[in-house]
């Protein structure tokens, strides 16, 4: 029994569902061969009776019959309405506008193009047009002609036609009767456009599918399908009932269809089983091939990851089964396990290079106050210009180290931030009052852009420190007569701000090595400038990125949590909380 026991995982696995729907097709395909065997059986059975026939051919007929009386009625009831003619001879009566009225409601009827006037001589004296207008005569009287179409008698009532469809035009038939006379001498006469389709739609469930074929034969020998198109008889005609003279409805019969042996058709239905059967046999195995190559692509990328290979990732595809949901989760898994190795190594990096650089400040800071008290000592009592010349040039190195000791104490003691609602406006313009004598002395242009309005919550002195260490790293890029720019840019819950200049560039491989403490390109540069400013980016919750290419400038972008109007001080402070707890329990 427990060879045969399957859990609820298993139940639930691809092979167990590939398996399920295999089977649920063949059953579904089953039923429904089944269902359209016996559906068949029974329609040959009702074919070979034909009983039903002749009560649809003869409801048809009816159907054909009232339909053309009611347009007969209609087209009598036009003729002698008394005010039709004050309409043909006194257009600007009243009793014309009641008669272009009750014109423009009749001609509204679907099975309508509207409702025509003739002359004596058959010329179209007038129209209304209804809803169903189009073509000739509505939109031009071109390629429009009754000359040659046949006509018969009917009830006192002139058909004329049919029109058969052409040239994109459809069909149509007339119905035409002389007006009452109005007493004063017009002999002018009212027709009925009326839609050849809708006296022809009227077959359609006249006929058996395949076996009998209900059409309409016309005056002149054509024969009209249901769609009001000419039909090309195939089967044997038989006649049927006559709607107007010359009008009947004829039957295409096809003996042959109604004679087909039922065991031929239940072979087809055996054959069609089995070819079902052997096409889902093939999808199951193509199905399971398909899986365990997935599954060793899996196996693979774990085996990738195990031996080191931190940049492996899976393709995921565009599938939503169980296996792309395990590819995604592994790639997420990989990008956030390389992360959290780089950041331990880095975070490692730092400490210990932190504590080498404190403890080297420490022991330079002091020598350097001493060398610069007795250097300043001795420059007061020098009388010889060079001696003291010599002195001010020792004075100005101990103050480059000593700023190189400040750097390293920065580096190796990031204060705490204090973030608190700062605008951009006063982060700008202190900046300007600092960066624009650098900038004017390297004959670089400086300027600020954006929305000043903007807020953000970060520490104003960190930040502060931080754009002076970009704006002087840009203006030190760029040659005389560049441009270096901070611009102000909301997104939503962030601020970004872009610090710009068209200098000399990064060269690609050495953007990921700019933040690294100690490395630098420029002759006397310290390379901890990018790194503190690193360090009190992260310290104020931001991100740093920086975008550049050789001799086409550089942009670093910060972000910052935006602080508005519509953030509250306290929800600001509740999200930096949260995020320095989530750091913490990285």
């Amino acid at each position: 029994m427990s060879a045969f026991h399957w859990s609820r995982n298993q139940r639930l696995s691809l092979v167990a569902r590939y398996t399920l729907l295999s089977v649920g097709v063949v059953v579904c395909a089953l039923i429904a061969l089944s269902f359209l065997y016996q559906r068949f059986s029974n329609e040959l059975i009702d074919r070979l009776t034909g009983e039903r026939l002749s009560a649809q051919v003869a409801a048809t007929s009816n159907k054909l019959s009232a339909f053309l009386d009611a347009r007969i009625y209609q087209l009598v009831t036009l003729s002698n309405h008394p005010a039709l003619p004050a309409f043909i001879d006194a257009p600007n009566t009243p009793q014309a506008e009641e008669a272009l009225t009750l014109l423009r409601v009749e001609a509204d009827s679907p099975d309508l193009y509207g409702v025509l006037f003739f002359d004596r001589q058959d010329n179209l004296d007038r129209l209304v047009a209804g809803q169903a207008a189009s073509g000739p005569p509505y939109w031009s009287k071109t390629d429009w002609d009754i000359s040659g179409l046949p006509r018969v008698t009917h009830e006192g009532v002139e058909f004329i036609g049919p029109k058969l469809p052409e040239n994109g035009n459809s069909g149509w038939l007339l119905m035409r009767q002389q007006i009452r006379d109005s007493g004063l001498g017009q002999n002018v006469s009212v027709a009925l456009h009326m839609r050849l389709s809708s006296l022809t739609e009227l077959l359609a469930s006249a006929g058996v599918a395949g076996v009998i074929e209900p059409l309409l034969r016309t005056p002149g020998g054509v024969v009209l399908d249901p769609t009001g198109r000419p039909a090309e008889v195939t089967g044997e005609l038989v006649e049927g009932p006559s709607i107007l003279p010359g009008w009947n409805i004829v039957m295409s019969v096809h003996p042959g269809t109604i004679l087909q042996p039922i065991d031929e058709t239940r072979l087809w239905l055996y054959a069609t089983a089995i070819l079902i059967i052997a096409v889902i046999l093939a999808i199951f195995f193509a199905l399971s091939r398909s899986l365990r190559r997935r599954v060793d692509t899996l196996v693979q990328g774990a085996n990738s990851i195990a031996s080191g290979d931190l940049y492996y990732r899976l393709p995921e595809g565009r599938r939503r089964d169980e296996i792309s949901t395990v590819a995604k989760a592994f790639n997420t898994m990989a990008w956030q396990l390389k992360d959290l190795i780089d950041r331990t190594v880095r975070a490692e990096k730092l400490a210990v290079l932190g504590q080498f650089a404190t403890g080297v400040a420490h022991e330079v800071r002091n020598p350097l106050a001493t060398m610069k008290t007795t250097v300043q000592a001795l420059s007061r009592r020098e009388q010889d210009e060079e001696r003291i010349t010599l002195l001010d040039d020792i004075g100005s190195q101990i103050d480059r180290l000593s700023r190189v000791v400040n750097d390293l104490l920065s580096y190796g003691r990031p204060g705490e931030a204090a973030p608190q609602a700062t605008a951009i406006r006063e982060l700008f313009r202190q900046t300007s009052i600092l960066l624009e004598p650098v900038a004017d002395e390297a004959h670089v242009r400086f300027f600020t852009s954006g929305d000043s309005r903007l807020n953000v919550y970060v520490d104003p002195e960190q930040i502060l420190q931080i754009l002076l260490n970009l704006g002087i790293n840009a203006v030190q890029a760029c040659n005389a007569g560049g441009t270096v720019s901070l611009r102000a840019e909301d997104h939503g819950d962030t601020v970004e701000i872009r610090v710009t200049d068209d200098g000399c560039g990064i060269a690609r491989e050495h953007l990921l090595d700019v933040t690294q403490p100690f490395f630098t390109m420029k002759s006397k540069g310290t390379g901890l400038g990018l790194t503190i400013s690193q360090q009190l980016v992260d310290a104020n919750h931001g991100t740093i990125n920086i975008e550049s290419a050789p001799q086409e400038g550089t942009t670093i972008i910060l972000t910052f949590p935006a602080s508005g109007p519509g953030i509250g001080q306290e929800e600001i402070t509740k999200n930096v909380q949260a995020d320095q707890n989530t750091d913490r329990r990285r």
